[in-house]
């Protein structure tokens, strides 16, 4: 819908309203015993809506004016590189130094539990997968142990973040805070910045031929819950595979849910990803911008009813947000779409 005609509803619609309203109100302070002139306040809202709309018809035309002189640029040009510049790179000092903690921290974690790992820890998430942001990320590491290293994923959690407690000062440790599935380790690294480790530690269910599964601890996030244990399997996360244009849409979603404050996790965004390319296979449009415009679709048309599940666990299932969220992930989305439908350029302003 061009300017002019949405100018011209909503002036029309709130001109007449105001001054239907005001009319009523000055009939009312005139004469307050005599009943209210239904026909005077008719045409004086419809001469509100004739006024209002109006100079809404010439302001959006003025804008339409306006639109049809900019010049269209080629936006994925625009896009790819910006998604360069905001993408984390394997060689970030910061991320290197952070890697050389991550590397440290695992050691001392190793050196103490020989016995009781199940099988090497390792990282998984958006930095292994070449999704994460230079300006906000963390380096997520799996931790297995064994069915009886533990009395319970209670007792995993807390004895190894009062071992890594124990280790603050250490090589540039800074603080350990409990989290909802996981640990998060605070790190110096110099010049005034700090990085973080995402410990997520995992007991492995005894089970005939299994490996990899097991049970997470789930701190609550408030006093009115229960703390419980929730399955996982993060050998089976780290194996998720997105393409090289997939992967350069959920860099470009993230940059603009955080600034847009859109309520929807990482997580959440890639599954959505996966399952726009799954609903429109043989009709994936050409161009990054187009694919974008595609996914956000996508989310707009199905994020009140979709139902997904993530990877690892059946029963976690990532879609179970509150609807207050789903209303602002689709109103955004919605914004985005209507603003590059109107003016192409429009759509480079919500990442950059």
């Amino acid at each position: 819908m061009n300017k002019k005609t949405k100018y011209t509803i909503y002036g029309g619609i709130a001109g007449g309203i105001i001054n239907g309203v005001l009319n009523i109100i000055n009939q009312n302070n005139e004469q307050p015993d005599v009943p209210i002139d239904w026909l005077r306040a008719l045409k004086a809202t419809l001469k509100g809506a004739a006024v209002c709309g109006t100079g809404g018809f010439l302001v959006g035309a003025y804008v339409d004016y306006r639109n049809s002189l900019e010049k269209p640029i080629d936006t994925d040009l625009e896009l790819g590189s910006l998604i360069m510049q905001v993408q984390l790179r394997q060689n970030d000092r910061k991320y290197l130094v952070l890697c050389e903690k991550t590397d440290w921290l695992i050691s001392k974690i190793k050196n103490e539990y020989t016995s009781d790992l199940k099988g090497e820890p390792f990282r998984f998430g958006s930095t292994e997968e070449g999704t994460a942001l230079k300006e906000k990320y963390d380096i997520d590491v799996s931790m297995s142990f064994k069915p009886g290293a533990f009395a319970s994923t209670y007792d995993m959690y807390e004895i190894l973040y009062e071992l890594i407690r124990k280790m603050e000062g250490e090589n540039g440790l800074l603080r350990v805070r409990k989290q909802t599935v996981s640990l998060g380790v605070y790190f110096d690294l110099g010049y005034g910045q700090e990085g973080k480790v995402d410990i997520v530690p995992i007991k492995i269910t005894k089970r005939k031929g299994n490996k990899t599964s097991g049970y997470i601890y789930k701190k609550s996030r408030d006093l009115f819950s229960t703390n419980t244990y929730q399955k996982t399997d993060t050998y089976l996360l780290s194996k998720e595979r997105l393409s090289k244009t997939q992967k350069e849409i959920l860099v470009a979603l993230k940059c603009w849910k955080r600034k847009q404050g859109v309520p929807v996790s990482s997580h959440l965004l890639q599954n959505l990803i996966k399952d726009a390319y799954a609903y429109n296979v043989n009709k994936i449009p050409y161009g990054l911008t187009r694919k974008i415009i595609m996914v956000l679709s996508h989310i707009k048309d199905n994020i009140d009813s979709i139902y997904l599940t993530s990877i690892e666990n059946s029963n976690n299932v990532i879609t179970n947000i509150p609807d207050s969220d789903k209303v602002m992930i689709r109103e955004a989305c919605k914004k985005v779409i209507e603003d590059y439908n109107y003016q192409t350029n429009s759509i480079v302003n919500y990442f950059v």
